[in-house]
């Protein structure tokens, strides 16, 4: 099927059924390695992610993080990183070119910019796949050891302690920086190498996980769920005010 077909589904089509179906093809497709087929893989996760963020139903964006979450695990693979990701650490890895390029590589697809925006969502599914996939992706460039050294936020930059403190807010999405002096450039590897370090990522998986329906049940997310179920947002946003 034409790749491009579907994606004009993906981030047209007024169903939410269509969409996800969408996004789990998709899925398949990078795990099977059909998308090898493609002449830039990596551009095409970054534009199927790209739409997936901007999605109002919160199963496709879900989806997005499952992709993501793929993408991750296969570019480590094709490093000569062990098949899962999770593995204990490896020096030797660390200092390998393939650190870096996988660093880069997640960068230049903007993973991380999604991730991060992630953890705020208004539908705690979304925000938990995010932290987790965080958390594997920090696995594999720290050793464990080494975070109990890390830096405070606020030591590394206004960038990352803004990122930390907006985190513990959970509105990221709401307030993303431009042209300030807190800007975080998600694209930028050595920032992110730090983010992973600095930011305490354990303490927003705890925040996720606690038995609260303060999140999944936010007006946004009402919103957002009447919107996706409706279809057409734009024609109808003004009737769900």
């Amino acid at each position: 099927m034409d790749i491009s077909k579907l994606q004009e589904i993906l981030s047209r089509d007024p169903e939410g059924f269509p969409r996800r179906a969408v996004i789990n093809i998709f899925i398949k497709w990078l795990r099977k390695g059909y998308t090898s087929l493609l002449q830039d893989t990596e551009q095409f996760v970054s534009e199927v992610i790209q739409t997936a963020e901007r999605d109002l139903d919160w199963e496709v964006r879900l989806g997005g993080l499952e992709l993501v979450e793929v993408f991750f695990v296969q570019t480590f693979c094709r490093c000569g990183r062990p098949k899962c990701p999770y593995a204990p650490f490896s020096p030797e890895f660390t200092s390998s070119v393939c650190h870096n390029e996988s660093l880069q590589v997640f960068c230049r697809a903007k993973l991380f910019g999604f991730l991060f925006r992630s953890l705020c969502d208004c539908d705690r599914p979304v925000g938990q796949k995010a932290c987790d996939i965080l958390l594997a992706i920090r696995s594999s460039f720290y050793p464990s050891n080494s975070l109990k050294d890390s830096q405070d936020p606020e030591e590394v930059g206004h960038g990352i302690a803004w990122l930390q403190r907006t985190l513990r807010q959970g509105s990221l999405a709401q307030t993303f920086p431009a042209g300030s002096s807190h800007e975080v450039d998600f694209q930028d590897p050595e920032s992110m190498l730090l983010a992973l370090g600095t930011i305490d990522l354990e303490e927003l998986h705890d925040d996720l996980n606690k038995s609260s329906d303060h999140v999944e049940k936010s007006p946004q997310s009402l919103l957002q769920d009447i919107l996706a179920a409706v279809g057409a947002a734009e024609d109808n946003e003004a009737d769900c005010y």
